[in-house]
């Protein structure tokens, strides 16, 4: 931006981006002291508005019950790039893997195959994953994925709070002037 500030206007600009450099810098060590890594397991009996979120993205409502309520289980590890995540997700029984996913920082697209319970049909999600202040996390630091999918928008951010992982979804479906959101909690297994 101050590359294209009028040159005696300029100084100012300089002024306050220079000054920003240390406040970015430690924003950049937060983010990347953020521990997410560990095997996840959902305990759905503390999660809210689970099962309307499903709704909202097109199950029945016996589906969503049933797709709220049964075991979620990742495991996420650091990639070699910093501030960035693999994310295996098993299958309910814990063990079979059912996709891996890796999530790195700005814009990517994920091509799956097959029926998933937040997307559909296979296809194409165009996210975007970045890091957010989180009043409720105990670092106020939350990694945020923005995904565009054939249901909608969804906002998943997610943070660490007593030693879980709290899951937030906000999402809006195509039409809609109302966003759904859930919280789901996750507990180190």
């Amino acid at each position: 931006v101050v590359d294209n500030v009028w040159e005696e206007k300029a100084r100012p600009y300089q002024v306050l981006r220079e000054a920003c450099v240390p406040i970015m810098k430690r924003w950049e060590e937060r983010c990347a002291d953020l521990d997410l890594s560990g095997r996840w397991s959902r305990d759905s009996d503390r999660g809210v508005g689970v099962a309307e979120g499903l709704v909202a993205r097109g199950l029945t409502k016996d589906t969503a019950l049933a797709k709220a309520t049964e075991p979620y289980i990742q495991h996420w590890k650091r990639h070699v790039t910093e501030c960035e995540w693999v994310v295996t997700t098993y299958d309910a029984d814990g063990i079979k893997p059912r996709r891996e996913l890796h999530y790195p920082i700005g814009d990517f697209v994920e091509t799956y195959e097959g029926t998933a319970t937040l997307f559909g049909d296979g296809g194409v999600i165009h996210r975007s994953c970045f890091y957010l202040a989180e009043k409720d996390a105990d670092d106020e630091v939350s990694h945020v994925t923005i995904s565009e999918t054939p249901r909608g928008r969804e906002e998943s951010s997610r943070y660490l709070k007593n030693g879980e992982l709290f899951l937030r979804r906000s999402f809006l479906g195509p039409g809609k002037t109302d966003q759904v959101v859930s919280t789901e909690v996750f507990i180190r297994s």
